[in-house]
C-alpha cells in the first residue's frame, strides 16, 4: 500500500514540474512497475527509497525535501486509516499509541523496528527509537510526519516531533522526541 499511496502523493501533492522531475530520476524498471501498481502487492523497500530519493533530489533543498517527506508521512497515515480507526484514536492517549508502534511497524515493513522508550515517557513527552533502517533515506522524516498525523487524529493539536541519528547504534538508527499538548 505504501508504494501506491506514495505514487498518489506524488501525483496529487507535487507541482507538475516537480512531479515530472521526480519521475525523470527514476530507473526504467521502477517506472515500468509504477504503471500498474497493485496496492495489495508487496513491493521491496528499495522501490520506496528510490521514489523518496528522486523526490528529494528533484526538490533540491534539504530542508524543503525533509518538509515534503514529513508531508508524505502525514499523507500515508491519512490513507491508512478508516473512520473506525479514527474513532479509536480519539480515545487513545499518546503513550498508549506510541507504545503500540512496535506492533504497527512490522505490519507495514519487513525490516527495522520502531518502539517507544518507556523510561522517559511522561506528561507531554515521549522518546521513540527507530532502528535497522540503514539505506532508507527519508524514513525518519516520513515517520515523523506519520506520528504527527496520528497525534493530531487523537486531538493533540500542538505536536512537535524531532529526530536525530543515534550515535550509539549502527547507522540507520534514530532517536525521536515527541512532544504534545491537548488541543482545546
Amino acid at each position: 500500500m505504501n508504494i501506491a499511496q506514495t505514487v498518489s502523493f506524488l501525483n496529487e501533492r507535487l507541482s507538475a514540474n516537480l512531479r515530472d522531475a521526480t519521475y525523470a530520476l527514476l530507473s526504467d524498471s521502477l517506472k515500468a512497475k509504477l504503471k500498474y501498481v497493485d496496492p495489495s502487492e508487496w513491493y521491496p523497500i528499495e522501490d520506496q527509497v528510490e521514489l523518496q530519493r528522486a523526490m528529494a533530489k528533484a526538490i533540491g533543498s534539504e530542508d524543503s525535501a525533509e518538509a515534503k517527506q514529513r508531508e508524505l508521512g502525514q499523507y500515508l497515515f491519512d490513507a491508512a486509516l478508516g473512520t473506525f480507526m479514527r474513532l479509536v484514536l480519539r480515545v487513545l492517549t499518546p503513550p498508549m499509541f506510541l507504545k503500540k508502534t512496535s506492533d504497527i511497524w512490522p505490519r507495514m515493513f519487513s525490516f527495522g523496528s520502531f518502539e517507544a522508550d518507556p523510561s522517559p515517557m511522561g506528561d507531554g513527552t515521549a522518546v521513540m527509537l527507530l532502528r535497522g533502517v540503514e539505506g532508507c533515506d527519508g524514513v525518519a522524516a516520513v515517520s515523523a510526519g506519520f506520528i504527527e498525523a496520528a497525534m493530531k487524529a487523537m486531538n493533540y493539536g500542538e505536536v512537535h516531533v524531532s529526530y536525530e541519528p543515534m550515535s550509539s547504534d549502527p547507522q540507520g538508527s534514530y532517536r525521536f522526541v515527541v512532544q504534545w499538548a491537548k488541543a482545546a
